[in-house]
C-alpha cells in the first residue's frame, strides 16, 4: 500500500489542474472515508499550497502513521528541511490539541522512520483562519530528538513562516524525498493502538517492527492461520499455543487473528477472550471511544452504547464467559475462541469452589480448561482454541498455568491436536513437571513459529525482559552484562533505567523524559503495603476503588488518569498493558538476602514470611509483571525507610538499593 495519497515534485504539483490532484488522492483512499468536509478540505490545502512561490523539492498528500492511525496531511522538502503540515481548515485558533497531533507526528517519525532519524523535522499546524503569529522563541529546538516544535501558520503566511523557518535552520540540503518517503518505518505501537490500526483495516505488517529475524508478529499469525484454515479443510478440532517472553507481541497476535476472522453470519467468526478484566475493560472502551470518534468525523449518527455492543461481541472477559458456559451451557457459535494470558486458567479445586460458592452450583469436578475445551467441543466439524500464554506470569491463587491445558487434553479430550512451540516444554512454562511424562499420549505438532522470543514493548532495546529475569533469579552477572549494553546506545536510543531514594524526584523525571501525550505512570506491588507511610496505597475495584479505564485512557487533566502520578496501579491492573515512561515503587515484600529472596507480607503490624512455594512464586512473578511495563524508561523507587518505625527500617530497604546498585543500575 503507498504510503501517501499524492506525491509529486512541486514544479509539477504547481503545473496540474487543482480537480487532477482532487481525484488522485480521492481515487486512492483506500478506506472511502471522505466526507464534503474532508473534500472541501483537499480542495483548500490545493489551492494554498500550489500559490507557494519557493524552490520546494516535493509534496505528499496524507502520508499514512499507522501506529497513531492518522496522516500527516502533508509533507514538504525544502532546503534539506522536512516539514510536517496539519491543516485545521476553517478554523481560527491554534488548538493545543492540534498542536500535540502536529507534534506527535514529528515524534513518530523520529522513533521509528529512518529517513527522518538524521533529519530536521519542522512540523506546522495550518489553522487557515487563525490570525497571525509571531513569537520570539517561535523555532525551539528538542535538543534530544532534533526536531522543531509545532510552529503557527494560517492561509496566507504559510509561505513566510515557511521561510523565517529556513532562515532559523541550517540543514544539509542533501535529501532525496523519494527515499526518505519509501525508508524502512517499523513502529512499535501500545496494545491499545495496535487494537485500533488493526480494527481500523491496517495490517500487522503496517503496525509491527522488523528485526534481525524478520517481522516476528506476521510470522507468527500467518502460521496460527495456516493452521486454522487447515482445522476447517480437514474438519479438525485443534489448539494452539502461542508463547513468548513478556512484552513480545503475544496479545498483537491473538487481536490480529481476531481481526481477520470476522463473520457471524457464517458462525466461523473469532471471538477474543481474556482472563485479565482491565485488558479487556481498556480495549474495548479505547475501540468504543476510536470508533465513536471516527463516526462523527464521518458524519455518522451513533452512540457509545451502539458501538459497545459491537465491540463486547468481539472482546470478552472470561468470567462472563466462563460463567455463561457453566450456567447455561449453550451451543457456541464461534469457531475460533482465542484466549489471552491462558496461563490464568483455574484448577479443579480453584473452579469448584467458583462454582459452588458464586453460582451457587453444584461442583462439576472440572478444571477450568475443561469447561472452555468442552464448550467448543460441541462443534461438528472444525473448531479451534488459540492460547497465549507467558512464562512466568501467574500472579492469584488457583492459576496452574498451561498444565491444566494439557492435562485437560490428555484426559478428557484425546481428539483434539496440540500445535506449539519447542520452547513450551521448557521450564519457564512447566516448570518442575516433566515435558515427557505430561505429553505422553498427546497427539502433538511442533512449529517454532509460535514462539515469540524477543521483547518489542520496549522500542529501545530487545532484551530487557531478559534482564528483568536475570536480576529475579540473581544472576547479577548475567543482568549487569545485558546492561551495560543498553547503556551503550546513545541516549535517543537506549532505554533508560534508574534508580533513586526520593519520590518527587522519580516523578520529575519521568515528566521531563516524556513527549507530547507519552504516558507515564505509578506502580506498586500490591503487597507494598509500608508504601502507605509515602502516601502510596494499593486500590482494588469498586467505587471508590482503582478505576482502570480512567488511569489507561484518559489525559492529563483528570487526576485520577495515570499522569497524575497520585494513583498507582498494582500487577491486577497492568498486565497486558503499558506506559512509555514508569515509576515502580519497591516495597520491602520482596528483599533479597545472600542468594535469593525473602518473600513477605505486611499485616497490621509486622512482616511474616509467604511460607507456601505457590504464594512466593506469584509474588516474584508480580514483580516480572510490574518491572517489564515501560516502553522507553523506568526509574525504580527505593524508599530509605524509618529508624523510629519497626516496619520500614532503612535495613529492610538498603539491601534492595544496594543489589540494584551492584548490578549496574545508576542512581539519578
Amino acid at each position: 500500500m503507498k504510503r501517501s495519497y499524492y506525491s509529486r515534485d512541486f514544479v509539477t504539483f504547481r503545473g496540474e489542474v487543482p480537480n487532477q490532484i482532487f481525484g488522485e488522492i480521492l481515487q486512492n483512499d483506500h478506506y472511502h472515508t471522505t466526507l464534503d468536509t474532508q473534500k472541501r478540505a483537499w480542495s483548500k490545502q490545493i489551492e494554498i499550497l500550489q500559490k507557494l512561490n519557493l524552490d520546494i523539492d516535493r509534496i505528499l498528500f496524507e502520508y499514512s502513521i499507522p501506529r497513531m492511525g492518522r496522516r500527516v496531511d502533508n509533507v514538504l522538502f525544502y532546503q534539506g528541511v522536512v516539514y510536517l503540515l496539519e491543516f485545521k481548515v476553517g478554523s481560527d485558533k491554534y488548538e493545543a490539541a492540534d498542536l500535540q497531533q502536529a507534534e506527535g507526528y514529528a515524534l513518530d517519525l523520529k522513533y521509528f522512520q529512518e529517513g527522518s532519524r538524521d533529519r530536521l523535522l519542522v512540523p506546522i499546524l495550518v489553522s487557515t483562519n487563525a490570525p497571525d503569529e509571531k513569537d520570539e522563541n517561535e523555532f525551539q529546538i528538542d535538543e534530544e530528538y532534533n526536531y522543531c516544535k509545532p510552529l503557527r501558520a494560517n492561509s496566507t503566511n504559510l509561505q513566510d513562516v515557511i521561510v523565517r523557518a529556513s532562515q532559523e535552520f541550517h540543514e544539509n540540503h542533501n535529501l532525496d524525498p523519494l527515499e526518505w518517503e519509501n525508508s524502512k518505518y517499523s513502529p512499535t505501537p501500545t496494545i491499545i493502538e495496535a487494537c485500533q490500526a488493526l480494527y481500523g483495516n491496517h495490517t500487522v505488517d503496517e503496525i509491527t517492527r522488523r528485526d534481525a529475524d524478520g517481522n516476528a508478529f506476521a510470522q507468527t499469525s500467518e502460521s496460527v492461520e495456516e493452521i486454522i484454515k487447515e482445522s476447517k479443510t480437514k474438519s479438525e478440532k485443534n489448539i494452539i499455543f502461542v508463547t513468548g517472553v513478556p512484552g513480545s507481541g503475544k496479545t498483537l497476535v491473538g487481536l490480529d487473528v481476531a481481526s481477520k476472522f470476522q463473520d457471524p453470519g457464517s458462525n466461523e467468526y473469532a471471538v477474543y477472550v481474556c482472563g485479565t478484566y482491565t485488558l479487556i475493560q481498556v480495549i474495548q472502551e479505547a475501540l468504543v471511544r476510536n470508533k465513536k470518534e471516527i463516526a462523527e468525523k464521518l458524519g455518522e449518527k451513533t452512540t457509545k452504547k451502539q458501538i459497545g455492543r459491537e465491540v463486547e461481541a468481539l472482546f470478552q472477559v472470561l468470567p462472563k464467559y466462563r460463567e455463561e458456559i457453566i450456567k447455561y451451557s449453550p451451543e457456541p457459535e464461534e469457531r475460533i475462541v482465542i484466549f489471552d494470558e491462558a496461563q490464568r486458567m483455574w484448577n479443579q479445586e480453584k473452579t469448584d469452589s467458583y462454582i459452588k460458592e458464586k453460582l451457587n452450583l453444584e461442583p462439576m469436578g472440572k478444571s477450568e480448561t475443561d469447561v472452555v475445551i468442552g464448550q467448543m467441543d460441541k462443534h461438528d466439524g472444525w473448531a479451534v482454541i488459540i492460547c497465549l500464554i507467558g512464562g512466568g506470569q501467574e500472579i492469584n491463587e488457583g492459576e496452574d498455568g498451561v498444565i491444566e491445558w494439557i492435562k485437560s487434553i490428555k484426559t478428557k479430550f484425546p481428539h483434539w491436536g496440540v500445535h506449539l512451540p519447542r520452547e513450551f516444554v521448557s521450564s519457564t512454562y512447566l516448570g518442575s513437571v516433566s515435558s515427557e511424562e505430561l505429553f505422553d499420549g498427546v497427539n502433538k505438532q511442533f512449529k517454532d513459529e509460535l514462539h515469540l522470543k524477543t521483547s518489542a514493548r520496549s522500542f529501545r532495546t530487545k532484551h530487557f525482559s531478559k534482564f528483568v529475569n536475570h536480576l529475579l533469579d540473581r544472576e547479577s552477572s548475567e543482568a549487569r552484562t545485558l546492561l551495560e549494553e543498553f547503556n551503550k546506545s546513545k541516549d535517543t536510543e537506549k532505554f533508560h533505567l534508574l534508580i533513586t531514594r526520593d519520590l518527587q524526584t522519580a516523578k520529575k523525571w519521568v515528566k521531563k523524559k516524556s513527549r507530547v501525550n507519552e504516558r507515564y505512570g505509578l506502580f506498586m506491588n500490591s503487597q507494598g503495603r509500608r508504601l502507605q507511610a509515602d502516601g502510596l496505597v494499593a486500590r482494588n475495584r469498586g467505587p471508590q476503588g482503582f478505576a482502570a479505564i480512567n488511569w489507561w485512557l484518559d489525559s492529563k487533566e483528570y487526576v485520577d488518569s495515570s499522569f497524575s502520578l497520585e494513583l498507582p496501579c498494582t500487577e491486577f491492573f497492568a498486565q497486558g498493558l503499558e506506559v512509555d515512561w514508569a515509576i515502580f515503587a519497591w516495597d520491602a515484600c520482596f528483599r533479597p538476602n545472600e542468594s535469593d529472596w525473602e518473600y513477605l507480607t505486611f499485616s497490621r503490624k509486622i512482616w511474616k514470611n509467604i511460607k507456601k512455594e505457590e504464594d512466593r512464586k506469584y509474588l516474584k512473578n508480580a514483580f516480572r509483571v510490574l518491572l517489564t511495563r515501560a516502553r522507553q524508561g523506568m526509574i525504580i523507587y527505593v524508599p530509605k525507610g524509618d529508624s523510629e518505625d519497626k516496619t520500614r527500617l532503612p535495613e529492610f530497604y538498603n539491601g534492595i538499593y544496594n543489589y540494584l546498585k551492584e548490578i549496574g543500575i545508576e542512581e539519578l
